[in-house]
């Protein structure tokens, strides 16, 4: 299910960055995700507000919607601002990022991933015990090659990370790809 832009029929939606009401009439962004209960769910979101928190997505929804956007040059301009700035959401698994504390642990080889140090994220798979959910983990550079060959990630592993990784400078991105590349 894609994310999608449509005018709120009701004023009884809150925005999930906010936590306002999202107006009546007025125009919104629907961020798709699969919950524990469904494989379709639907976060809604005011334009701004997405644009800020989820530049990607929100540019990918813009690009498909037909019809007016209201604010469209201010709305691009924030998507593009969202994007360069560090806190910019990845566009999704694999990609890599800095590590912001110690406590995480990488998955191949079990030694802390020091915090501001650069990381690889990947998607796996958490048994809870009751139901198994997914949820990130953590990987040092030179240990993503292993877990790649591992969980048969595929030829293009090191292309995902690069393609994913939001808020990472290009001197950064070669140093990701010259430690998985050995």
């Amino acid at each position: 299910m894609p994310h999608k832009l449509e005018i709120s029929p009701s004023g009884r939606a809150s925005c999930k960055t906010c936590s306002t009401a999202i107006p009546k009439g007025e125009l919104r962004f629907g961020e798709a995700y699969k919950s524990q209960f469904s494989d379709e769910a639907i976060r809604w979101h005011h334009l701004m507000c997405a644009a800020k928190k989820l530049p990607h997505e929100l540019a990918e929804a813009l690009a498909i919607y037909a019809d007016a956007i209201p604010n469209r040059a201010e709305l691009d301009a924030v998507i593009e601002e969202a994007k360069k700035s560090a806190k910019a959401k990845p566009k999704g698994f694999p990609h890599a990022d800095r590590a912001p504390t110690s406590r995480a642990r990488c998955i191949v080889c079990s030694e802390a991933v020091e915090k501001g140090t650069l990381r690889v994220v990947v998607e796996r798979e958490v048994d809870t015990g009751s139901f198994t959910t997914k949820g990130a983990g953590y990987l040092h550079p030179q240990c993503a090659t292993a877990w790649a060959e591992e969980n048969d990630a595929g030829d293009d592993f090191a292309e995902q990370v690069q393609s994913n990784s939001a808020g990472l400078s290009a001197a950064e991105l070669d140093d990701i790809q010259k430690a998985i590349d050995g």
